[in-house]
């Protein structure tokens, strides 16, 4: 808690770090004439670079979706046009670390005793909270910026709670805004909760397995996935470790994230497919840092598609050379990850229009039947 209470002050209780770090955000925009600096210090894309193309944004978060996750003081949304959220979020690691060309676009300390290391180490704590500031109102305006035309805003739920209600009534008042829903592998009810969330406006399911602690492949991560894919609607899960081997090997991350983040390591997907083989299955991330598992597992099951959130140029060009560009999916993990970053990942990975056709859009039309 200590950590969670310094970490609100040092980055969340500011409308100024956003000032103070725009010398920093716009060396960003230098380096990479693509972008451009926004007035509260975020960065985007420039408009004519993709106003020619409908992209659909597939891996999203609101506050409202995670909301369940926080305990009751921290359930407070605050909608602020004018504060950073790259300064907030959990990636990169700190503005020195930027790296564009690496996985979540930041380079990973291994030393914990250092300004970075301690940075990091803060940030896996706080990055969360940005969450607070991820409002329904922020989000469109951050996908305006952006020229992103819809968003699928993912449901995360703890055992026996569920934001089920409130995000079906923010789909049903927002035509930009989908949903996948969201239900723990150890609830009690869960076919009762398949028949109640049939019964709104979804589009699919969502399964965390890092946040949840809970293995993708143990028996009641099995059992759920079964019941899901009886609804024939697509099934997201958040895949591969969430943080270099370098770095587990190191002090940085605590003994519970290290635990945490194997519970989707990549091959335990094999054995999740093999339950399934029927289910359309999207593996998010593209596996993060087990990157090097993801094509020949989506070679294996062809009923599976990837979304390239936090992935860079180059592993992206890797998969279309390898598997195409029917089966990759435009998304952001925002606003963990600043939007305008894996838009340029997908310009920079692809040569041909098709492909980037494919990637931002067609795609989601299709696996989101709109």
């Amino acid at each position: 808690m200590f950590y969670q209470v310094l970490c609100h002050h040092l980055f969340l209780d500011t409308g100024q770090s956003g000032n103070s770090w725009k010398c920093q955000h716009q060396q960003i925009v230098s380096n990479n004439p693509e972008l451009l600096l926004c007035e509260n210090g975020d960065i985007k894309i420039k408009e004519d670079l993709v106003e020619r193309y409908e992209i659909i944004d597939m891996h999203c978060h609101i506050f409202s979706g995670l909301s369940q996750l926080f305990p009751a003081f921290l359930q407070k949304e605050k909608f602020n046009k004018d504060v950073s959220l790259m300064d907030m979020s959990c990636f990169p690691f700190s503005i020195e670390l930027f790296d564009l060309n690496k996985i979540y676009f930041t380079k990973c300390p291994t030393k914990l005793f250092s300004a970075d290391g301690i940075k990091t180490r803060i940030k896996l704590f706080s990055g969360a909270l940005v969450l607070n500031y991820a409002t329904v109102d922020r989000l469109v305006m951050d996908m305006d910026a952006n020229h992103i035309e819809k968003a699928v805003v993912q449901q995360i739920n703890p055992p026996k709670k569920s934001c089920a209600k409130v995000m079906d009534n923010i789909v049903k008042n927002n035509d930009r805004l989908y949903t996948f829903a969201s239900i723990h592998p150890f609830d009690d009810n869960i076919l009762d909760k398949i028949d109640n969330y049939m019964k709104m406006d979804i589009k699919g399911w969502k399964l965390n397995p890092h946040i949840w602690g809970v293995p993708i492949d143990c028996d009641e991560s099995i059992t759920l996935l079964k019941e899901l894919a009886k609804t024939k609607l697509p099934i997201m899960s958040c895949s591969g470790i969430g943080l270099p081997q370098e770095m587990l090997d190191s002090a940085v991350p605590t003994k519970t994230t290290k635990k945490e983040v194997m519970t989707q390591h990549l091959p335990k997907f094999e054995k999740v497919l093999n339950c399934i083989p029927d289910a359309t299955v999207i593996l998010a991330h593209s596996g993060c840092f087990d990157f090097q598992y993801i094509i020949d597992l989506m070679k294996k099951f062809p009923n599976t598609y990837t979304d390239i959130s936090i992935q860079p140029a180059a592993n992206i060009k890797k998969l279309i050379d390898e598997i195409g560009s029917d089966r990759i999916l435009f998304g952001t993990d925002y606003p963990f990850v600043t939007q305008a970053f894996s838009i340029l990942s997908v310009l920079r990975a692809t040569g041909d229009e098709q492909e980037r056709i494919n990637i931002l859009g067609k795609n989601a039309k299709k696996l989101l039947r709109i």
